[in-house]
């Protein structure tokens, strides 16, 4: 059903048009919520929010991993904050350790920290762990995976992130479309950036939402082949393989079509972003999987001995793109 609605937004259902008087609604007690909240306090720390406007995967997880090992390849030392959303943690501030599992702190912050080896801190209460992190005084910068819809707190710095193949969908608001708040909020942000190919009609919608401006284009490509159960290096399999995959992300698709890009079929079952698997969701023969999937299936795989295995993602980021956040947030890199 979730993959339905999604297609329908993005696709421009004309049935969409019965929720228009709910979208109005939404707005309606949206900007009451945003009226009594009040005007968020300086940041104990500088913050950089990465987020999106939209309902569906954008690729915030390998943008964020990218942007720390660039930070720390210039000496800096980042931290990171996240709602931990799947995960049973409330409020926080908790500090997601090698020791927490995905189901306690969410898939994202576990693989987060797995990845980036920086603290990561998950709570709804984003406030506190930003506070929380800055009373350590070892961090020069914290990122907040999501949060640009989190009223607590206003980045110094804001980065919203775009399918480059979906865009805003139909433009319009919850239930009737997929975005969180309207799409003028793109105006508010410091930066727009679009993730994989950008799409022709893609391009023009936004040409006509922000005008001419470079766009800023990032393309996360498929990198290593890892096993599940131990996360040592296992060899692509021949083309002519076909494969078996899942995915429990914001975009499912995305990631298929990517296996399919490097030239294979791919049979692949999409899954509700952040689903909790169970042992009969999944096959017991060869898998490829995401690695925010992996965090989760590691377990059934040690304990079954499967031949499961996840893809890997590698992004660059444009050195001027992490120059101009240092220079903005007033960073000094140490080397």
């Amino acid at each position: 059903m979730t993959q339905i609605i999604l297609n329908a937004w993005y696709r421009g259902a004309w049935w969409l048009s019965l929720f228009y008087p709910l979208e109005w609604v939404y707005l309606r007690l949206r900007k009451l919520h945003l009226r009594r909240q009040p005007n968020p306090s300086e940041n104990p720390i500088p913050l950089l929010v990465v987020g999106n406007i939209t309902l569906g995967g954008t690729g915030k997880t390998p943008l964020v991993v990218a942007l720390v090992a660039a930070l720390k390849q210039r000496g800096l030392r980042p931290a990171i904050i996240s709602r931990g959303y799947g995960g049973r943690i409330g409020a926080g501030p908790h500090c997601v350790t090698a020791k927490d599992k995905p189901e306690q702190v969410g898939d994202e912050p576990t693989l987060l920290a797995q990845l980036t080896r920086v603290p990561v801190v998950v709570g709804w209460d984003r406030k506190a762990g930003l506070t929380w992190l800055a009373e350590q005084g070892q961090y020069d910068l914290v990122i907040s995976d999501d949060g640009l819809q989190h009223s607590a707190i206003k980045g110094d710095l804001e980065w919203c992130l775009i399918d480059g193949a979906r865009g805003l969908g139909n433009g319009h608001c919850l239930p009737a479309g997929p975005l969180r708040e309207p799409s003028t909020r793109l105006h508010q942000v410091d930066q727009v950036l679009i993730t994989g190919e950008l799409q022709p009609q893609v391009k023009q919608q936004l040409k006509q939402l922000l005008g001419a401006q470079d766009d800023c284009l990032l393309e996360p490509q498929l990198d290593q082949l890892k096993r599940v159960a131990d996360d040592q290096v296992a060899a692509w399999p021949s083309v002519d393989t076909p494969l078996n995959a899942i995915a429990a992300i914001g975009h499912p698709q995305r990631f298929f079509n990517d296996l399919r890009a490097k030239g294979y079929s791919v049979a692949g079952q999409g899954f509700a972003d952040h689903h909790q698997f169970k042992p009969q969701d999944l096959p017991h023969g060869e898998l490829i999987m995401t690695a925010k999937d992996a965090v989760k299936c590691k377990p059934m795989a040690q304990e079954q001995n499967l031949p499961w295995l996840y893809a890997t993602q590698r992004l660059t980021l444009p050195e001027s793109l992490v120059t101009k956040l240092i220079q903005q947030l007033d960073l000094t890199a140490k080397r």
